[in-house]
């Protein structure tokens, strides 16, 4: 499978018990996406959206004495060994800005991950233009509005060109004109499988 096509996911009685708690965050979950399809989670607060993501995108470890049952695959692995694969964008950009000037932010997920240093910055300006970044590279990472820092977010998860993009409420914090700017970003992401939560629903859906 290559870099521009979406991943699989398969859930089979997948639950999970966060540690220290009596009741499941989510338990008996049966779930198939298909690579390249677009998902939106609904559901109460509290239901597992969340959980889901963080499952999905590799962050839950019952060595810390959380609970987990049945099957949860990405590419027929699990999450953890697929991380590779996955980008997660949050609520708060703030979370996942790391440096000082908006490239160098994006390039920052590239160096980590051992990107030979000549394909760095052609893959930073690729990302920047895909979320129609509207600055320089060199913009202060600390000027831009909440949108234009969620799509900088964005941007940095792209150029490591995941197959799979988890997005947990990106739009929650931002004023109607940042949301709408992050929405237009995702509406062209290609063929990644991308799985959304959003309580904008009207907005949300094609």
């Amino acid at each position: 499978m290559t870099s521009s096509e979406g991943a699989a996911i398969e859930a089979r009685g997948w639950g999970w018990r966060h540690a220290g708690r009596r009741a499941w965050a989510v338990r008996g979950l049966d779930l198939r996406i298909a690579p390249g399809e677009r998902v939106l989670l609904l559901g109460a607060s509290g239901a597992g959206k969340s959980t889901l993501l963080a499952a999905l995108a590799g962050l839950l470890d019952t060595s810390g004495g959380g609970e987990s049952e049945g099957e949860l695959r990405v590419d027929g692995r699990v999450p953890h060994d697929a991380r590779d694969a996955t980008g997660i964008v949050f609520q708060d950009p703030e979370t996942q800005l790391v440096m000082a000037r908006a490239g160098d932010d994006v390039a920052f997920g590239l160096e980590n991950h051992c990107v030979p240093t000549a394909a760095i910055w052609p893959r930073v300006h690729r990302a920047l233009a895909q979320v129609h970044f509207p600055y320089p590279e060199d913009r202060p990472t600390a000027a831009l509005s909440g949108g234009e820092k969620q799509r900088l977010a964005i941007a940095g998860v792209l150029a490591l060109r995941p197959r799979l993009l988890l997005l947990d409420e990106p739009t929650a914090n931002l004023d109607p004109v940042g949301a709408e700017l992050v929405r237009e970003t995702l509406a062209d992401l290609g063929a990644m499988t991308l799985v959304l939560v959003e309580h904008h629903v009207a907005q949300s859906l094609p």
